[in-house]
């Protein structure tokens, strides 16, 4: 792979894995005796699966969608691994709701949900490597740079407030500052 072109998976993918990684965390260290850091802990989820389903729609909408139309097979792997993660993320959110459903079931809950939570980060690492390493390719192959700023500026453009600032809450943490410092330009452009 090209090293010196524009990687279009740099700035969510670095999101996803510190937002996913910081909720593994979480959960582990979680008192599930008190309610307020489950709550906590639902709020964190919800809104790092909230980031991954606005990720996938996006990559979908724009990426594989101007990829399909220079070759139709080349979003099948990305699509059908998204439905295989969509399933497995409305799980997970089944398990943060049955916190409060069942209060008196959190602890055995909260164990089946770290469990899950552990598989579904490998499977959600190794999809995003699969796509830098295969996908990213592909895009490289058919379109220029230019193309994929204009794909990425389609992107920003589509997304809402909240979704922009939970972007910004996940990414900016995780970059040294030349590359927070653009995210932030590129945020004010889009606001």
């Amino acid at each position: 792979m090209q090293t010196n072109r524009k990687k279009v998976y740099d700035f969510p993918h670095k999101a996803i894995r510190y937002g996913i990684s910081k909720l593994v965390q979480e959960s582990g260290r979680t008192d599930y005796s008190d309610p307020k850091d489950v709550l906590q802990l639902i709020e964190l989820g919800k809104e790092v699966f909230q980031m991954l389903k606005i990720h996938a729609r996006d990559e979908e909408g724009v990426s594989l969608r101007h990829l399909e139309k220079k070759d139709p097979q080349t979003s099948l792997k990305d699509k059908e691994e998204h439905r295989y993660l969509e399933e497995k993320i409305e799980e997970l959110e089944s398990l943060l709701d049955r916190f409060l459903a069942e209060i008196e079931q959190v602890q055995f809950h909260s164990e089946e949900f770290y469990i899950k939570l552990i598989r579904f980060q490998t499977d959600y690492f190794s999809h995003m490597t699969r796509e830098e390493e295969e996908t990213q390719v592909r895009l490289h192959l058919y379109f220029s740079d230019p193309e994929l700023e204009d794909h990425q500026k389609e992107i920003m453009n589509s997304l809402q407030g909240e979704e922009l600032k939970i972007w910004a809450k996940y990414l900016i943490p995780n970059v040294p500052t030349p590359i927070k410092n653009r995210f932030e330009e590129m945020l004010k452009t889009y606001s």
